[in-house]
């Protein structure tokens, strides 16, 4: 028991300190996405995620991962509403 908590604490630490770094290598990106490592380089091998190279080693900006993780935004039914309201309010303007 003690152990399985040194353990977990162990983890604990090794995820805050990932988090906190601005540049992540494929195993912390894969962590970070809940992915496998081979499945996070064949991504950047199929130019799916931005990446960088450095002597056949892969580094991933964690601003850049973030901007791809939220680039295709789905707009909520309110939104939808108020921009269809809009046009038609502007199309009895014309």
């Amino acid at each position: 028991m003690e152990q399985e908590i040194i353990n977990a604490l162990a983890e604990i630490k090794r995820s805050v300190i990932i988090m906190m770094k601005n540049v992540w290598n494929v195993e912390e990106l894969a962590l970070v996405l809940g992915l496998s490592p081979c499945r996070v380089r064949r991504m950047a091998a199929e130019g799916d995620i931005p990446f960088y190279k450095q002597e056949r080693r892969l580094y991933f900006k964690r601003d850049e991962i973030e901007r791809w993780q939220t680039r295709n935004r789905v707009a909520s039914n309110a939104e939808i509403e108020q921009e269809a309201a809009t046009r038609i309010a502007l199309g009895r303007l014309k």
